[in-house]
């Protein structure tokens, strides 16, 4: 960020407390921060987002309207060069993983400290990223275990394993691939095994939170139909 540019910031949250809250600890302790906005939902933060200029942007997930990650496809749409923390409860793996690949330049769980957002937030505008501890071990496991995951599948398990994250059946798997449903159903077997699933839906949710497979393309339904281990 250019030293005595005035600072422009955007806060996405649907809990007015925290908004107003956050908003009260950056306009006092941030100086060089002249202008935060702030957004309850969704569609109010990209009414803002597509009709002025921020240089950073602080948001939860959670929102009522829609997925924060949405919002953050939008932001990166509108300017490439925008800077975004994501403020989030969501602890697990396959979000640290979703936010890494969109590339946003802080990760804070709300469980931080205020201190903690204030220093994410200057890193940040000083084009640096920052991850929280609880991120940054989340982080170093996704790069530790990403090799040795892709290492131990098969291509052919790995091209089962993406058409069952597409919804299909046993048998469209095996017609699509030339196969017999009972050569499917080892291919599956050993992708329970070696992932250490103890379903198909567990299988596809481990697959995504280390980035075997990406978040889009596992189809909610099929997790509900799946969870009940009865899809053949």
């Amino acid at each position: 960020m250019e030293e005595g540019k005035d600072i422009r910031m955007l806060l996405v949250d649907d809990h007015e407390l925290v908004l107003q809250g956050l908003k009260h600890i950056i306009e006092c302790s941030l100086t060089e921060v002249k202008n935060v906005c702030t957004a309850s939902s969704g569609r109010e933060a990209i009414s803002l987002i597509t009709s002025q200029h921020f240089h950073l942007y602080v948001l939860d997930l959670e929102l009522p309207d829609m997925s924060g990650l949405d919002v953050i496809a939008c932001i990166h749409e509108n300017d490439s060069d925008a800077r975004i923390i994501v403020n989030t409860m969501h602890e697990e793996v396959w979000c640290i993983k979703e936010l890494m690949q969109r590339q946003v330049d802080g990760i804070l769980f709300k469980s931080v400290y205020t201190g903690e957002m204030l220093e994410a937030i200057r890193c940040v505008l000083r084009g640096e990223t920052y991850y929280c501890e609880q991120a940054r071990r989340a982080r170093a496991g996704i790069a530790n275990g990403d090799e040795q995951r892709h290492d131990a599948l098969t291509p052919r398990e790995l091209d089962v394993l993406k058409l069952l994250s597409d919804g299909k059946t046993t048998q469209e798997i095996a017609a699509e691939m030339c196969l017999s449903t009972n050569t499917v159903d080892t291919h599956r077997r050993h992708l329970l095994e070696k992932l250490n699933a103890r379903n198909v839906a567990d299988l596809l949710m481990i697959a995504t939170a280390y980035g075997i497979i990406p978040l889009r393309k596992v189809d909610a339904g099929s997790l509900r139909v799946f969870k009940s281990g009865r899809k053949k």
